[in-house]
């Protein structure tokens, strides 16, 4: 008996002991959500997320300018007033990292640059050559005020140069001396901008959300008239997410509308923007999607527009 329970306590001994199981790591916060429901990423508005991520918008897109045209037929030449369309192309680009330096704040730093030329018979000559790009930061304080609501302050400045070619806005102000002040045809000029925005989302359910912005906005021309504009903006968009009702498509959805409004008679000019997208929702920490917008409104020339964008939105979190 002695003997069996030595063989028996021998075997015991020399089994493998089994190590004990790792406790689970918990899943990873996702700052980018409100009672179940993960926000998508628009470029039409702000979000009130206090988040470390690395975005990329990409835009690509035509329009239409109101014009006048130069009639050669008088002499002088005569120029009438908002006489025909004018069809031109657009590009945007631009790239920003936020970091989430505290539980409720973070800072941004970014590059965004655009290019307008004048595509077809007059164009080039009417709406030009426009060329823009500017370095931007800003900071952003964000609170959870209740479960499926969150709110946020945040403050944004750009500046860079902003590069025209308008050849018939110089002679049109050249006519009357009869020779041409190239300054009236190349407007190169530093730009400042600084806002001051607002920003609520509400999570209705895990599959909808709405997000709402209002905005204060002030931009300034570091030119020898140190002209500057102020205006008010509001935004917000509706957005469905598949995901949460059926686990094998992770598709969603938005739509989005914002417009752009003077603060007095030389503010900023009037803009109108709506749009919608689809978005793959399948991974928590990426946001990809394409987003169609149209606007309306008027250049920075002061000529009347309507334009299309397709615009690519990437965003990665971590």
């Amino acid at each position: 008996m002695h003997r069996a329970l030595a063989v028996l306590a021998i075997v015991l001994a020399s089994l493998p002991v089994a190590a004990p199981r790792a406790a689970e790591a918990p899943p990873e916060p996702d700052h980018y959500a409100l009672a179940g429901h993960h926000f998508l990423v628009s470029h039409i508005v702000q979000d009130p997320f206090s988040v470390t991520s690395f975005g990329m918008n990409f835009a690509v897109g035509v329009g239409q300018a109101l014009g006048p045209s130069l009639d050669l037929s008088t002499s002088p030449p005569t120029v009438v007033a908002n006489s025909r369309w004018y069809d031109y192309a657009g590009l945007m680009q631009q790239f920003d990292f936020t970091a989430r330096i505290l539980e409720n704040l973070s800072v941004r730093a970014g590059l965004v640059a655009g290019l307008r030329q004048g595509a077809g018979n007059g164009s080039a000559l009417v709406v030009g050559t426009s060329l823009r790009v500017a370095g931007m930061g800003g900071v952003k304080g964000s609170v959870a005020v209740a479960p499926g609501v969150r709110l946020s302050l945040s403050g944004d400045i750009g500046y860079g140069p902003h590069l025209n070619f308008l050849l018939l806005q110089g002679i049109k102000q050249s006519l009357p001396s009869n020779s041409i002040d190239w300054s009236n045809v190349f407007k190169d000029r530093s730009s400042l901008t600084a806002s001051l925005t607002g920003a609520a989302a509400w999570a209705i359910r895990p599959y909808l959300g709405l997000i709402a912005n209002a905005q204060y906005l002030h931009s300034k021309n570091e030119s020898v008239d140190k002209a500057s504009q102020d205006g008010f903006a509001g935004a917000g968009s509706l957005e469905f997410d598949a995901l949460p009702l059926v686990d094998w498509l992770p598709v969603g959805a938005n739509v989005a509308y914002g417009q752009v409004g003077s603060n007095g008679s030389s503010g900023l000019a009037w803009q109108e923007v709506s749009g919608g997208g689809v978005y793959y929702t399948g991974r928590p920490h990426l946001s990809l999607g394409v987003e169609v917008e149209h606007r309306r409104g008027k250049l920075d020339t002061e000529l009347k527009s309507k334009q299309t964008l397709a615009w690519v939105n990437f965003r990665y979190f971590w």
